[in-house]
């Protein structure tokens, strides 16, 4: 049985974007195709015998506590060319130097890639846009050279997954061959939230909650104008770090406006069964899992195309919204604030469709996708 390796360059702890290679790399080796995740480091907590920290114990303690920011990637990057020199394909992950990219491509290996976000230049053009429309200054931003090297990238690529509509079309406006994209989603874990309730009645005054940093990229600053327009008689809870580029705004926000800040929580699921209606007018994504994970809990979604992912269907299991149409979304959200039983209705919708979107289906889907592409894996 031939084996997959996948390298990703960051600490594993299982949140944020780590959580989905340990995800497709578990199902996939639980369903027998087997698969091997490098990493720099990894929770004490996480053991598979397929998960392979590069550092541990003092060694860890000393790399993170005296090399650079880049030390850790690039010995973890060297550690598997070593180890996976002559195998083909092998997924590689993004934030990887370009260097491994070349190194497996003279090599003849044919390279998978993971793309947690659209193509770099499409989201540069999508954040000066949004700078413009709120008369800011931008700030530090994806340079050429950052572009050229992500296109290089995706030249050397054999195959690249794409886990949502958006992201696929990034790459075809940027001059990707079509014949190399993988359509697919992101997905969620049962196991990470047992407390999900069958539909309940709500709250007596409506509870909208935003989670994800929040920043310019995300839409708060849209969310906040379409809140104090819509003049709604509930609260909307925003659950994340504040950016500092937009503090002011926030300062001036938080406390009025029955607007509740929850900085931080590792137990978002407990914040999911409070909320009546999810909100999420980003502007830039990959597969925002936090969408998917709303839906789960039976949470009607208003998003933006790019805050819905793959999985959101507008006007069935949540509504797709303009993304910078500030009195678009005051009235979706007046509207779903003055319908209970509308919420009622496509919470319903939303939870039954995340049930086909577990990692264990999305791992299974993604399996099906390489084994077509790639005959003699997992044989």
């Amino acid at each position: 049985m031939k084996n997959l390796p996948v390298l990703f360059g960051y600490h594993a702890s299982n949140l944020g974007n780590s959580h989905v290679p340990l995800s497709l790399c578990r199902h996939w080796n639980e369903s027998g195709r087997a698969s091997t995740l490098t990493v720099p480091s990894s929770e004490d907590s996480i053991a598979w015998p397929w998960l392979k920290p590069v550092m541990k114990g003092i060694r860890k303690k000393l790399v993170y506590r005296v090399g650079n920011s880049d030390l850790p990637r690039n010995m973890t990057e060297n550690d598997f060319f070593r180890s996976e020199t002559a195998s083909s394909p092998v997924y590689l992950w993004a934030g990887l130097s370009l260097d491994i990219f070349e190194r497996f491509s003279a090599k003849g290996a044919k390279i998978i890639i993971e793309r947690i976000n659209c193509h770099r230049n499409t989201s540069r053009i999508i954040l000066q846009k949004a700078a413009g429309f709120w008369n800011r200054t931008l700030g530090d931003t994806l340079t050429d050279e950052e572009i050229a090297e992500e296109n290089r990238k995706l030249f050397l690529a054999d195959s690249i997954f794409c886990p949502s509509p958006l992201v696929r079309q990034s790459m075809l406006d940027n001059g990707v061959p079509e014949s190399k994209l993988l359509s697919s989603s992101y997905g969620w874990a049962p196991e990470r939230f047992p407390s999900t309730l069958p539909e309940t009645q709500g709250n007596p005054k409506p509870l909208f909650l935003f989670a994800g940093t929040l920043c310019l990229r995300k839409g708060v600053l849209l969310l906040l104008e379409a809140w104090k327009r819509a003049d709604i008689d509930g609260e909307l809870i925003l659950c994340g770090g504040i950016d500092p580029a937009i503090g002011d705004e926030m300062s001036a926000n938080l406390g009025r406006n029955n607007i509740r800040h929850i900085a931080y929580t590792r137990d978002i699921g407990q914040v999911f069964r409070m909320a009546d209606v999810f909100v999420f007018p980003s502007l830039e994504e990959g597969g925002p899992m936090v969408t998917y994970e709303a839906m789960a809990h039976g949470i009607p979604p208003l998003v933006t195309a790019m805050g819905g992912g793959a999985i959101v269907e507008n006007g069935i299991n949540g509504v797709v919204l303009p993304d910078l149409d500030i009195d678009a979304w005051a009235t979706a959200m007046k509207r779903m604030a003055d319908n209970p039983e509308k919420r009622r209705e496509i919470g319903h919708k939303a939870r039954e469709r995340a049930a086909r979107f577990t990692w264990k289906e999305v791992a299974l889907r993604r399996a099906e996708l390489l084994e077509s592409r790639y005959p003699e894996l997992w044989k």
